[in-house]
């Protein structure tokens, strides 16, 4: 879903002629670690908790070093919100699963399911979300601060 939100949150920036426009003015630092947690993501590897805890290590990072930049507060409690339950479960998202069920999603091996509510699963993806164009996600309390904070990077007008 994050894919999503990016789009959407890049289309209203263009349309409002919102921060895209002034990309050459923002100091993002270390933005060429940025690929490097969401390849850690998809590697087949035989530690996945270890995998989870150094990529969600590195996005902090970068998220922390950004933090003057509107959004990115946001984006690192939600970041680390994520990263505590996962590093929880074995270096996998808790997923409940009768509404997982429900919207017909499929378990990767990034996630594990939950049968039942627990406290386990508070911090995990339990929140369904339907989008208009028929996408549908289970997501965290996380993932909307990281949504949030990337509505609020793209959508700020900067100062000159």
């Amino acid at each position: 879903m994050i894919l999503d939100v990016f789009i959407i949150a890049l289309l209203l920036s263009l349309l409002l002629k919102r921060r895209i426009f002034y990309f050459d003015k923002l100091k993002l630092k270390l933005l060429y670690l940025f690929p490097i947690p969401f390849i850690l993501q998809i590697l087949p590897w035989f530690d996945q908790r270890l995998l989870m805890i150094i990529s969600y290590s590195i996005l902090f990072l970068i998220f922390i070093v950004n933090r003057s930049i509107k959004g990115f507060k946001y984006i690192a409690i939600g970041s680390l919100m994520n990263a505590f339950v996962i590093t929880l479960n074995q270096g996998k998202m808790p997923v409940y699963e009768p509404l997982a069920r429900w919207l017909e999603l499929r378990p990767s091996f990034r996630h594990t399911f939950f049968p039942e509510f627990n406290v386990k699963l508070v911090l995990g993806d339990w929140i369904p979300v339907i989008l208009p164009w028929g996408r549908k996600f289970l997501i965290s309390p996380g993932d909307i601060l990281i949504y949030i904070g990337t509505f609020v990077f793209f959508l700020t007008v900067l100062d000159d």
